[in-house]
């Protein structure tokens, strides 16, 4: 299958995924269902811009989009922390009804904001090309490289801990609201998505990138699906 043709099919499945936040946000008015909705804003034109990256062509559109991107990634995949705070109090879960703990919660969330600050000021771009799909990326691996002589670049190395923490926190809440209610469906998109992020860096592994991708629409549906059933419940 097309590369290209692929990042599509992803791009259209997280533009619905993005439809039903909206639907999930005008139905509940409430803070779980926007910060839900926040980080998905733009998760479809992250992949549209990779399948057609090589239409647009390396220059400031593409550069433009792509920092924009990488910016809201870093600022706004954070809030998915206080997503699973908030979901373990509506779950009933009573360390959880703690103001003090759900202000942690909020408080991790902020540090990982400042985190990722550093690198959203020094951040550069380097032609990567994938398949048959061209797109501006922090590093370039030896067998994404453009052109045969180029050589791989390493770029700035980002720490993955605050999408690995939010990552696993979202999946033993999804765990833990599995084994309290029988609601299963965020517990196993998460597992798919840390499962899926795995592969994406495994070496050899040529489907890894677009996997890693495909993972984030079946990670945000189970998110909604959460919604959907938690939140309108009242907390104390």
């Amino acid at each position: 299958m097309s590369i290209t043709l692929g990042y599509l099919i992803i791009g259209l499945m997280c533009f619905v995924v993005l439809y039903y936040s909206v639907q999930l946000w005008r139905e509940q008015r409430n803070a779980l269902s926007l910060l839900i909705l926040i980080p998905l804003v733009f998760l479809w034109i992250d992949n549209i811009s990779i399948a057609g990256g090589r239409y647009i062509g390396e220059g400031p559109l593409l550069n433009g989009i792509t920092y924009i991107l990488y910016f809201w990634h870093c600022q706004m995949l954070p809030l998915l922390m206080i997503v699973a705070g908030m979901l373990l109090r509506r779950g009933g879960f009573a360390f959880a009804q703690n103001k003090f703990v759900m202000g942690a919660f909020c408080v991790v969330a902020v540090y990982f904001m400042y985190l990722d600050v550093p690198y959203i000021l020094d951040v550069e771009f380097y032609p990567a090309c994938y398949g048959d799909t061209f797109r501006l990326a922090l590093s370039v691996s030896s067998d994404q490289v453009c052109a045969p002589g180029d050589s791989p670049i390493k770029g700035i190395s980002v720490a993955p801990i605050p999408a690995i923490s939010v990552s696993l926190a979202i999946m033993i809440t999804g765990i833990l609201l599995w084994i309290r209610h029988g609601f299963y469906w965020l517990a196993l998109t998460s597992i798919f998505m840390f499962i899926a992020a795995g592969l994406q860096q495994a070496p050899g592994f040529y489907y890894g990138p677009l996997l890693g991708n495909f993972g984030e629409p079946i990670f945000n549906a189970g998110l909604i699906a959460a919604g959907y059933r938690f939140g309108n419940v009242e907390t104390a």
